[in-house]
């Protein structure tokens, strides 16, 4: 018996309520017109150096044909001025990453609200040749824990005919056989939530190159309440011992949460030079 999976809905930019519609009920849509073809040239050209200037990946997180661009915020003007405080993007992360919770202080009741920041942006230059990547949740940085929201017993209330991978449980594997293709025009969006399974499309061309900007964001507070990263100069935290570097937060959280242009903290404060990057986790197949 054949799967049937729902498509991606493809939404222009000015209705923004079928878009946290389609997001709340397939985990993902695609915005039309999000941007114009100028505006991706630009970012395109800003870009362009550090792509270039990339190494082949050694691992399974990226095809060696792939190149990255890390720190895309700060190396592209056109990316803080245009995308990345998009009023868009800002009701999205509003609606899907924000935080409010109440707490009474004394006897008094307060309200908190902790707003979405950037986890990380990158530009990907899947060039010709690169296999698809493995389907996989971007959440598993964060270790979330996935409850069944498929079935009439969960939290829900009711059962979703067709869902999205977002509403899978943490058990059910992805097959690719479920899996179809987001298609773009170069102006369009693509919007996921973390917990959907997704995966990088092969490059099948001889010579063509498919580039994609991508921006992640997570809730305000996951990280630390004091920031010793800017208490604590260079030379004090390479005096540190190996061990009050990992739990002052110098060592990464797997499998990659905390890395600097592919380096882990303190690979980037020894300015050590390194000849290859790869998945930062020992790989997990059976033996």
């Amino acid at each position: 018996m054949a799967i049937e999976v729902p498509q991606v809905q493809r939404i222009g930019r000015s209705d923004d309520l079928a878009i946290i519609q389609a997001i709340i009920r397939d985990g993902c849509c695609i915005i039309k017109n999000f941007t114009d073809v100028d505006t991706v040239k630009k970012v395109n050209e800003e870009t362009r150096p550090y792509l270039e200037a990339d190494k082949p990946w050694k691992g399974d997180l990226f095809p060696p044909e792939t190149r990255r661009c890390t720190n895309l915020v700060g190396r592209s003007k056109t990316v803080r001025e245009r995308w990345i405080v998009d009023p868009l993007i800002r009701k999205l992360t509003r609606t899907f990453i924000d935080k409010t919770t109440s707490n009474y202080y004394g006897e008094i009741k307060h309200t908190y609200t902790s707003e979405a920041i950037l986890s990380i942006a990158m530009t990907f230059d899947i060039g010709p040749g690169a296999e698809a990547q493995r389907l996989h949740r971007d959440d598993k940085n964060f270790h979330v824990d996935h409850e069944d929201q498929t079935k009439p017993h969960s939290r829900t209330g009711q059962p979703w005919p067709f869902p999205g991978s977002h509403l899978w449980g943490f058990d059910r594997a992805p097959k690719a056989d479920e899996a179809i293709c987001a298609e773009m025009d170069v102006t369009d969006c693509w919007v996921m939530l973390g917990g959907l399974y997704h995966a990088g499309g092969a490059n099948i061309t001889q010579n063509e190159h498919r580039i994609l900007n991508g921006f992640f964001f997570c809730r305000g507070f996951y990280r630390q309440e004091e920031n010793s990263y800017l208490c604590n100069s260079t030379e004090d935290v390479l005096s540190w011992s190996p061990e009050v570097q990992r739990i002052m937060g110098y060592e990464l959280s797997s499998p990659n949460i905390g890395f600097v242009h592919f380096k882990t903290p303190l690979q980037h404060l020894r300015g050590d030079k390194i000849e290859e990057f790869g998945d930062f986790d020992a790989p997990q197949e059976a033996k």
